[in-house]
This record gives structure tokens, sequence and C-alpha cells, in this order.
């Protein structure tokens, strides 16, 4: 593995992956996408069509869009759950939508930032419009002209078929206020709205899927936050909270349960490796990514979320900052095996999604903007680009033998294929569909320079020891 000892490495994949049941990671595929507002809903349609081919180029299955309700709702509707209300104004979002489904792309829409005739009175100084008290009636009532008009049958438009409840609701940034005094209080109000959210949706759409959570991965101590403006409760416990789940796991008394199909969650590591835990146990990196499992499989024991059975468990967010072109970011070479590594790691911990953020990196200077893509601002590829579309990792699992998990790019005969004096030697072979998760174990001892390929296309190096 890149950037650290490989002896070393395959110990922490085994600790950090191997405890999970592969009898339900086996069984899952993989959905892959991209977030990228700017782009991909772009005014100039020449920017918006090109890079949607290029996400779609890159082997995505989704895209995630932020849609702001303040900026589509420009005034209070009359009628609020019908899409054609004219204090509705949906046009950017259409032709985002139009322009994806053109490129075989699904749409993941993220709703929030509520209007002013949605919000709490009296937004205090500083917290951001849209993100105090939002009104979950309100919110349900938006959701359901949402899901109506892109049900597939409303002038023609395309059907959406996933709609996530929220971005970040354990930030201040986004849900406003975090704590009542001494008690927490996003958690009580999230809960609202996503249940709103969800009646909303299935009333338009009863098949459409129903995503909550998209939980920061970090937050703070109530009495001491790293931003006294802008206080955070952490992942966990916000969750635990949602669910009406205590400490331990075990089910509290419960005002309303949570009604989802799938739960989201943002494994973000900054700058540290995919096989790095946080510091908090209830803050979530991506090797924590299991615990958020364990959160939502008691809440489906204790019967704290609706409808019952087993949900999905999607990463709606993850990315690395990477130099160029900014100092504070990791090299782009690093980025690129910690985009397949968390692939893997995510995919095992029960993710049956993931959504990178972004597609291309903005122009400088940074901050504000994300240079997280696998793209350059110039259009240039980053290595990235090839990990993300055919991401291609091992580990060792015995003295001759190691396990292959990959991800391929096309339908053909795949080779794992080892580097030797002269040219590759191929280990195995076996065959491959376009977007299937493969998972050989070859016989190999000692180091080697190990690749995935399927007829012209290789996978990046993985360096196995």
């Amino acid at each position: 593995m890149y950037g650290m000892g490989l002896a070393a490495s395959a110990v922490v994949l085994m600790l950090a992956i191997g405890l999970f049941g592969s009898a339900v990671a086996d069984a899952r595929g993989l959905k892959t996408g991209f977030i990228d507002n700017s782009l991909f809903t772009s005014p100039d349609a020449s920017i918006r069509n090109t890079w949607l081919g290029r996400a779609a180029e890159d082997g995505a299955d989704i895209i995630r869009i932020n849609v702001s309700w303040k900026e589509i709702a420009t005034s209070q509707p009359a009628s609020p759950t019908d899409p054609a209300d004219p204090a509705y104004d949906f046009s950017s979002l259409d032709r985002a939508i139009e322009s994806a489904n053109a490129r075989g792309l699904s749409v993941m829409l993220t709703v929030l930032k509520a209007p002013p005739f949605a919000e709490g009175n009296n937004r205090p100084h500083g917290v951001r419009p849209g993100a105090w008290k939002p009104d979950p009636h309100a919110y349900g009532q938006f959701a359901q002209a949402l899901a109506a008009r892109y049900s597939g049958s409303f002038m023609g438009l395309p059907q959406v078929k996933y709609f996530e409840a929220w971005n970040e609701p354990n930030v201040t940034l986004y849900l406003a206020p975090q704590w009542s005094g001494r008690r927490m209080f996003a958690p009580d109000r999230y809960r609202q709205l996503l249940n709103a959210f969800y009646s909303g949706i299935k009333a338009a759409q009863p098949g459409a899927t129903v995503i909550g959570g998209a939980v920061s991965p970090f937050g703070d101590p109530r009495t001491d936050p790293l931003d006294p403006r802008n206080p955070r409760i952490r992942p966990l416990a916000f969750l635990r909270d949602v669910f009406c789940l205590d400490r331990k796991l075990k089910g509290t008394s419960c005002p309303s349960k949570p009604h989802l199909d799938v739960l989201s969650q943002h494994p973000i590591n900054f700058t540290n490796p995919p096989s790095y835990s946080a510091v908090s146990p209830d803050d979530v990196e991506v090797a924590d990514f299991h615990n958020v499992r364990r959160v939502l499989r008691a809440a489906e024991r204790t019967h704290h979320v609706l409808p019952g059975g087993s949900h999905g468990l999607w990463a709606t967010e993850f990315w690395w900052f990477t130099r160029p072109p900014v100092r504070s970011g990791i090299p782009v070479n690093k980025q690129a095996r910690w985009v397949e590594q968390s692939m893997y790691m995510l995919w095992k911990q029960g993710a049956s999604a993931i959504v990178n953020f972004n597609l291309q990196d903005p122009a400088g200077p940074f901050p504000p903007g994300s240079p997280s893509g696998v793209f350059f601002h110039d259009g240039r590829k980053k290595p990235s680009y090839t990990s993300f579309r055919f991401p291609f990792v091992t580990h060792r699992r015995s003295k001759d033998r190691v396990g292959v998990w990959g991800m391929a790019p096309e339908s053909g005969t795949l080779k794992v294929q080892a580097r030797a004096k002269k040219g590759w030697r191929t280990l195995d072979t076996l065959p491959a569909h376009e977007g299937s998760i493969f998972k050989p174990t070859i016989r190999l001892r000692g180091k080697a320079s190990l690749r995935g390929s399927i007829g012209a296309t290789h996978s990046l190096v993985w360096q196995q020891r």
C-alpha cells in the first residue's frame, strides 16, 4: 500500500475490514458517483454536458446534486405540493437532471436550506440563512412537489429515484441550533424533518429511495467546540439520538421513529490514510464506517427505524485535497491509492454506494474551493481518475495467499498480473462484467507489484508484500 509499510498495512486492513461478515458484503455491488454542483448545474450547457460526460466516462453510476430549497421556492407557494406552483423555479434543476439522464447517470437530490417563510423566528446573527429551525411540515410539502416533478410523468421530465434529506445536520452551518442549553436539539428536529421528507417523497413516488443521515464526520465536546460560532454534535452521538438509542445501543423512549430506506454518512479523512481511525469513538473516518452500520443495525433490532427490515448504507461524500494545487493536500499518487483503498474498505464495511467530492478541482485560491477532484482545474486527469474507474487493491491472507478486490471498468477477461523482468506475468484470470466486483484469492509468496488488466485497460499498480 501507498504511504505505510506493506506488512503493517495488511494487518491494518485485516483488522479494519476482516472482522465484518463477508457473506453480507460479498452479495453487494457498489454504486459510485460524484458531487460537483458548480459543474452539474452550470447554466452553460457545454460545461454541464462535458463534465457529466466525464463523470460517466470515469465509471460513475450516480451524481449527487445539492438542491437549495430556498432558491427554488422564490416566494411562499399557494399550493406547496404542486410542482407547477408559480412560486417554484425548477428550471436550473430541470436542465441538470435532463443532462444527467441523457448520459445514463442516475441522480440523487440532497435537499437543504429552508426559505425564509419556512425558518424559525429570530434567527441569530451569524447563523447561515436556511439553517435556523426549518419547518418540517413545509419541508415535507416541498419534498412531495420535488418527487412529483421528477416522477417520470410530469412535463416529460426524467425520473429521479434517490432523495436525501438535508446535509450534515450535526453541524450548525446546516442545521441550527445544535443544542438547547445542555440538551441536544438538532437530532430531534432532524428526525422531524426526515419523517416529513419521507412522507412527502413517498406520497408522490412510493418506489423512490429516501436517504437519511448525511452526517458530517466530526463533532465537538459540548463545552469546548472547535469553533464556538459553529458547534457540532459528534456523528455517532447524533445518529444514536435520531434513532432513540443509548450509548450501549439499547432502545430508549422515542417520540417518533425515523423513516428512511438508506442511511448515509460522510466518512472524510482530510489528510489521514483510510486505515486511520478517528480519535473520538463517536467520530467517523473511513476505517470507522462499520460503527455507523452498528447503529443502523441496532435501530433495526430495536424496531426504532421504519419501514422494518434491512436498510442500505451509503457514503455520500468522501475526499482528500491534493498537492498540487494546495500545499496542505496530499500528493496526487497518494490520493489515487487512498481512493481505491477507501472504496474497498467502505464496501467491506457495508457501503453499497460511495460519492467523491468533487469531480474537477475548482479554480483557486484555496480555500474556499475544494481541490479534491479526479481532474485538475485545467482538465488533466489525476491518477485518481484511474483508481476510481478501475479500483484494484490486494492484501495478504497468509504466507502464500493474497486477496484481490476491485471493480471492473468494462466487460471482458480480467487478468491479475505481477510485474516480471520482462513485462507482466498473469497469475489468474476470470470473467468480469462492467461495474461488477471481483474478489479472487491468488497464490503469491513475497513481494510483488500487482495490477488488474482487462483488454487494453489497466489499473494502477498495487505494491504487495
